[in-house]
């Protein structure tokens, strides 16, 4: 989704080339031919930039909301800091778009599994965004979105309203999943998370107005600014790893998903942190939100399986020597951890633990488990939680600079467990 795109097959102009001067804009459903109901003001920020740009996709029915990039140094200097500046940037005025097939496909392979969460409560009524992740009307959405709701209303794609009951929360991954009476497709969720400086989309939905309204997708483009690490958005980015994405969505938007090039779910939206011009979107990852829903499902809780490491993240040039952890900072903006990439070093090994007794040792790197790969300590922590006892698992990892692979197979909580940080 990077690189220069013809004019002619994108769905923007850059002001170059148009003669006329960007203006910050609201998102309006192709076709509507009115205001969108919900307010999206402000500057739409792609690769640390203040360029807003909007378009209409009529073959598909959506918004597409993205933005150019202007002339940059790198400094510190742009919206949003040091964190946002590290961003990469395509040439100016590319953003971060995909052409117009590639958005109608992934929006056509998402579009009957998205739905809209109206939540009643006595502070008045909010909407939001859910995903269809299992048959038989099961959605996943976030726990910020339904939290101390009395009744909750899906509005289903086709436009019509189901009541939904709660089927289960998971407070510390800060997810909830619900049923309705109908069946819908569920959604395919994609375990890879996006890399650093990849660009990514989002779709969000616009509730239509009246009885039978269909929702309307609106298509969000971005720049993936933090992937694989804890963030310091909420109590649960900074447990666990998440996704930071540079686009403009809101709080009306929880619970949307954030898409591959195939259209599948490869994050869903926890929390925006606004810092100055710059919007950062916060996705929890799709591994995580599937897991969880899995067992909410199947119990109404999650069981974890236990490792019994102690962790803290890994240089990515020095397999031997933790690091400062994450810290937060005091313009808003999320903070990633001090490293990237370096995989989880394990500061300690439990005596009869799983890890123990897979000979993994104090000064190993994890670098990826089950065959994903992992990034800091938070995402061994996410890549486990989910994960039941019994669980048999691969674990790739280094020792002095020397990459090994062993086996583990997850045990239950025990008092060993208690305390242990990367798997609980």
């Amino acid at each position: 989704m990077r690189g220069w795109i013809p004019p002619d097959d994108r769905l923007w102009r850059h002001p170059s080339e148009t003669g006329t001067a960007a203006s910050r804009s609201t998102a309006v459903p192709a076709g509507s031919g009115r205001p969108a109901s919900r307010t999206r003001s402000g500057s739409w920020v792609v690769g640390c930039t203040t360029l807003g740009i909007v378009a209409a996709l009529v073959t598909a029915g959506v918004v597409m909301a993205t933005a150019g990039t202007g002339d940059q140094d790198g400094s510190d200097s742009t919206p949003g800091g040091p964190f946002l500046a590290a961003a990469p940037t395509t040439e100016p005025g590319t953003g971060q778009a995909a052409g117009k097939a590639s958005i109608a496909s992934m929006v056509s392979s998402i579009r009957p599994s998205t739905v809209v969460i109206s939540a009643e409560r006595s502070s008045g009524n909010s909407l939001t965004t859910g995903v269809v992740v299992e048959s038989g009307g099961i959605i996943v959405t976030t726990w910020g979105a339904v939290s101390a709701a009395k009744a909750i209303t899906v509005i289903e794609p086709g436009g019509s309203r189901q009541a939904a009951e709660m089927v289960g929360v998971d407070q510390p991954s800060g997810i909830a999943v619900l049923r309705i009476g109908d069946d819908l497709p569920a959604a395919t969720f994609d375990g890879n998370d996006p890399s650093t400086g990849a660009g990514a989309i989002a779709m969000a939905l616009e509730p239509g107005r009246g009885t039978g309204a269909v929702p309307s997708p609106l298509v969000y483009a971005g720049t993936v600014v933090s992937a694989g690490r804890a963030l310091n958005a909420d109590s649960v980015t900074t447990t666990f790893a998440a996704t930071a994405v540079d686009t403009p969505l809101s709080r009306d938007d929880l619970g949307c998903p954030l898409l591959d090039r195939a259209g599948h779910v490869s994050g869903l939206l926890d929390q925006t942190v606004v810092d100055g011009a710059s919007t950062v979107s916060v996705f929890l990852p799709a591994e995580l939100v599937l897991g969880v829903a899995q067992q909410l499902v199947a119990s109404g809780v999650v069981v974890h399986g236990w490792l019994g490491v102690h962790t803290s993240d890994a240089h990515p040039t020095a397999t031997t020597a933790a690091n400062t952890p994450a810290t937060s900072v005091t313009t808003g903006a999320v903070a990633p951890s001090a490293t990237t990439g370096g995989g989880a070093l394990l500061d300690s090994i439990d005596a009869d633990s799983p890890a123990s007794v897979g000979q993994l040792a104090a000064g190993d790197v994890i670098t990826a488990i089950g065959g994903s790969r992992v990034r800091s300590s938070a995402e061994l922590q996410t890549r486990l939680y989910p994960d039941r006892p019994g669980t048999t698992l691969q674990v790739d990892f280094t020792r002095a600079g020397v990459p090994m692979t062993t086996v583990v197979v997850l045990a239950g909580p025990g008092p060993g467990a208690q305390g242990s940080r990367s798997s609980p």
